[in-house]
């Protein structure tokens, strides 16, 4: 057979064309499926926003005052943490801190809460200032300092 024999033709296949309309559906499908998994993100991102939240959230009775006397005359150390503008003072316990935002007239103040697990004594220093603080017994508090001010609460244990 020689080579000038050889025909190459194109055969036409069986079945319908395919339909644009196909390729828009598929399309629209990938949109929906991004769709929902943006929604599914903001939804999980609010969860655990709202979580952090409750968890620093600095609530329950105050706590106890302490005379500065007593304090002066323990005979360890306690455990010097200076955070921003405040320095705590501690004996026993650990601690954790963070900033949290909050608008008020339309400013954002930011201010910093600690969190501490069982420390005996704690001293807040802010502006030249000391508070005392009694936490024997096991109890866990929160400080937060909002303009100058200190607020302390005894709060559940915690895990950090």
């Amino acid at each position: 057979m020689a080579s000038d024999q050889v025909r190459i033709v194109k055969v036409p296949l069986e079945g319908r064309a395919p339909s644009r309309w196909r390729w828009v559906a598929v399309a629209l499908g990938f949109a929906v499926l991004i769709g929902l998994g943006f929604a599914i993100m903001a939804r999980h991102d609010s969860a655990v926003q709202v979580q952090r939240d409750a968890f620093w959230r600095v609530e329950g009775p105050p706590c106890a005052p302490l005379e500065p006397l007593t304090f002066r005359s323990l005979r360890r150390l306690p455990q010097a943490t200076p955070y921003d503008d405040v320095l705590f003072r501690r004996l026993g316990g650990t601690m954790t801190c963070t900033h949290l935002i909050d608008r008020t007239g339309g400013a954002a103040e930011r201010y910093p809460v600690c969190k501490f697990t069982a420390p005996d004594y704690l001293v807040v220093s802010v502006g030249g200032r000391d508070r005392f603080f009694d936490l024997t017994g096991g109890h866990a508090a929160a400080v937060e300092v909002r303009g100058g001010q200190v607020r302390c609460a005894v709060i559940p244990p915690f895990r950090m």
